[in-house]
C-alpha cells in the first residue's frame, strides 16, 4: 500500500547571473557567496527541525548540484547519495541566453502588450514560451507542453522511485521557471504565490501515490536563524 510521502521543492542558491538580471536557462554561473550562504543556512534550518531526507535529487546544471550538496552538508546528510536529472533543468531561453533579463521583456512585451510582471501574467507562461520559440536560433527552446511533460515526469519517476525505497522525505533542487511550471500543471489557482520565488525558498508537496498535492509554497522560514 502507497504511504504518504513529502516532496521538498529547492529553488537553487543564487547566481552570478541572477545577481547580475541576466537570463540563465541551460546555461550556466556559480553560485555567488549569497547563494552558497543561503544553501547552507537551508541545510541548517532542515537540521535544526529534524527533516532528514531519504532520497536526494537536482538537476544536472552546476548551479542546482552545488546547492543540493551544500544542504545535504549542512543538514547533516553529506553522505547522501545526490541523483541528477536532466528533466528537472530550467526552461532553455535560446538565443537570450546569457544576456540581459531585459532583452527577452523587450520580445515579450513587442508581441504581448502591458506589463509582463501583472498578476495576469502570473497564468501566462505558454506565452512566455511561444516568445522563446519566435526568438530561436538554437533549435533547443523547448515548446511548453514538452516542458511540462519533462518536469512532471521527472518529478513523478522520483516520487515513484522514493516510494519503492519506503521513503518519507525527497529533496529535489530545480529552477525558478520550471518550478513554477510544476505549480501551473498542478496548482494553478496557487501560481501567486510563488510569483516572487526567492532563492532558496521551498515548495512542498505531498505526495499520495497517484500525484504531488502542494502544502507550502515559497517558503522561507528555514533560513531564520
Amino acid at each position: 500500500m502507497s504511504h504518504s510521502i513529502t516532496l521538498y521543492l529547492v529553488r537553487h542558491g543564487q547566481t552570478m547571473f541572477n545577481q547580475m538580471n541576466r537570463a540563465q536557462g541551460w546555461s550556466d554561473s556559480p553560485l555567488t557567496a549569497a547563494g552558497r550562504e543561503g544553501a547552507a543556512r537551508l541545510g541548517d534550518g532542515f537540521a535544526r527541525e529534524g527533516v532528514r531526507f531519504d532520497l536526494a535529487c537536482a538537476s544536472d546544471s552546476g548551479r542546482a548540484v552545488e546547492t543540493a550538496s551544500l544542504i545535504l552538508s549542512h543538514a547533516g546528510q553529506a553522505d547522501l547519495p545526490l541523483r541528477r536529472d536532466a528533466r528537472l533543468r530550467e526552461w532553455c531561453m535560446g538565443d537570450f541566453e546569457g544576456g540581459p533579463v531585459q532583452d527577452f521583456l523587450d520580445a515579450f512585451t513587442a508581441r504581448f502588450p502591458g506589463d509582463p510582471y501583472h498578476p495576469d501574467r502570473f497564468h501566462a507562461l505558454p506565452d512566455w514560451a511561444d516568445c522563446l520559440l519566435d526568438h530561436d536560433s538554437t533549435g533547443m527552446v523547448q515548446p511548453f507542453d514538452v516542458i511540462c511533460r519533462r518536469l512532471t515526469d521527472g518529478l513523478t519517476d522520483l516520487m515513484q522511485t522514493a516510494e519503492q525505497m519506503g521513503a518519507d522525505k525527497v529533496l529535489a533542487v530545480s529552477h525558478g521557471l520550471a518550478i513554477k511550471t510544476v505549480l501551473y500543471v498542478l496548482a494553478r489557482d496557487r501560481m501567486e504565490e510563488a510569483a516572487n520565488l526567492k532563492n532558496t525558498s521551498v515548495c512542498t508537496f505531498r505526495w499520495d501515490g497517484t500525484a504531488l498535492h502542494p502544502l507550502v509554497l515559497n517558503d522561507t522560514h528555514y533560513l531564520e536563524e
